[in-house]
């Protein structure tokens, strides 16, 4: 301290004296010398400004900066500054952790905890650790009565109460500090923080950020509930067949979209397996082909022979109010003991699947019928079809064939082009048949937006 008052004497600065006037001010003040070191600051400037430590540089001053002569400088920040800085960084965090270490970052006081209700009655405290990280613990609640005063506020009996530390706990050490409520039962627990009124104005803040955070988390929780229940699920093991899919909807991001398959096996060794299509893209048209999947489900337990499971399907959709065209093959597999696969397969108003021989050649199989969903009266026709030891049955949305080149939108990918892909696939196993035609496709369509696209490969074991 001599050194400082003697370094200040030589610009005429009187430490001692600027001291004792900042310690009275009600915003911010930090005084730095000529080289940027910290000579002062006053209580308020110890919280705000965390980063200013006497002997030190302040690599950042803010706030409004004020020439004291000889290349001294005082920088001042009110609280209503302060606050609405708070605010700036709340306001753009949506996730909750984020929000919380925030909230213990920059709440006005020496050293702060966050205390708030976690799951099965126990609580959680974010508080910052030695090295300056933020860290959350939980524990449950009979920890609070080493902390007298803390369970008066979190109670919500009063809005904030002096509170003594008895021993270590999860509030970082002993000591006296303020609790001051914040909503939805939880507490900012502060120790250095010298005034109470800010700490509340800042609590107010703090509590708005935590509940707008901790309602959005809530929110995607929920989204990914039902999310996971709209996702295709895994490929089962099926005895005597090879599966594999490419499923790549329109919104990359949330892995949703109109397009479906399933694979459903049986207990005597047979499967059925469906691909569908749904009018549109995004959540709305992912939640009618969650639909759609859930009504074969049922209707699976009772109907085995594709046709009339259309019909039946056609039936509910229609019964439950449907608006959005369904477009999908169902069918049923079975192992042939001399070896391959019988399948038996029904279409509503779907693309004809497709057939690679064992000599590479291709064959469209012609089964017909109407529309899902829409008309009362619709025909659904029913075909067989026998698949020798490695031969392979394709199934596909148009999402593929209408696939726009890149560089000419107006230019599809077709059906000629998916066949020949097709046949050059001829030889190979299910898993790279499917990642053959996904690199063709999207070799196609280069960067370019595309509708959601899907392939399900069904091929009888060697």
């Amino acid at each position: 301290m001599a050194q400082g008052y003697r370094q200040g004497a030589d610009t005429g600065l009187d430490l001692d004296a600027w001291r004792r006037l900042v310690d009275g001010f009600g915003e911010a003040v930090v005084v730095l010398d000529p080289d940027g070191v910290v000579r002062l600051l006053n209580p308020l400037a110890a919280v705000l400004f965390p980063e200013a430590r006497p002997g030190s540089v302040l690599p950042a001053p803010r706030g409004r900066g004020q020439d004291l002569g000889g290349g001294w400088t005082a920088w001042y920040e009110r609280s209503e500054d302060y606050l609405e800085r708070a605010v700036r960084r709340f306001s753009v965090l949506t996730d909750r952790g984020d929000a919380l270490r925030a909230v213990v970052e920059m709440a006005p006081a020496e050293h702060t905890a966050v205390v708030l209700p976690g799951r099965r009655g126990r609580l959680e405290w974010w508080r910052r650790t030695p090295a300056g990280d933020v860290v959350v613990v939980r524990t449950t609640r009979q920890v609070v009565a080493g902390a007298a005063g803390l369970d008066a506020v979190l109670e919500g009996l009063v809005e904030h109460a002096d509170i003594t530390c008895s021993d270590d706990g999860p509030w970082g050490g002993p000591g006296d500090g303020v609790a001051v409520r914040l909503t939805d039962g939880g507490a900012l627990v502060c120790f250095g923080g010298r005034d109470l009124e800010l700490l509340r104005r800042f609590a107010d803040r703090a509590s708005s950020a935590v509940e707008v955070s901790t309602r959005f988390a809530d929110r995607e929780r929920t989204v990914e509930v039902l999310r996971a229940n709209l996702l295709p699920a895994p490929l089962p093991d099926v005895p005597g067949v090879r599966l594999a899919r490419v499923f790549e909807p329109a919104h990359r991001t949330a892995m949703i979209g109109g397009d479906f398959y399933d694979v459903h096996p049986r207990e005597d060794g047979s499967a059925a397996f469906a691909l569908g299509d749904v009018a549109g893209n995004g959540l709305e048209a992912a939640v009618h082909s969650g639909r759609v999947r859930q009504s074969l489900h049922t209707l699976l337990l009772v109907e085995q022979r594709p046709a009339r499971l259309l019909h039946l399907l056609n039936a509910a959709l229609r019964a439950a109010g449907s608006r959005l065209f369904t477009t999908v093959v169902v069918g049923t597999m079975l192992p042939v003991q001399a070896g391959g696969l019988r399948l038996n397969l029904a279409a509503g108003g779907h693309p004809a699947p497709l057939v690679l021989r064992g000599n590479g050649r291709v064959e469209e199989i012609a089964v017909h019928g109407g529309i899902v969903g829409v008309l009362p009266e619709v025909r659904f026709q029913q075909t067989t079809v026998l698949l020798a030891p490695g031969e392979t049955l394709l199934l596909f949305s148009d999402g593929v064939t209408e696939a726009r080149k890149d560089g000419d939108r107006q230019e599809l990918f077709g059906d000629a082009r998916l066949k020949d892909a097709l046949a050059d696939c001829a030889g190979l196993p299910a898993e790279a048949v499917a990642e053959r035609l996904r690199r063709v496709v999207f070799g196609w369509l280069g960067a370019a937006e595309h509708d959601d696209l899907t392939l399900l490969v069904l091929q009888a074991e060697d």
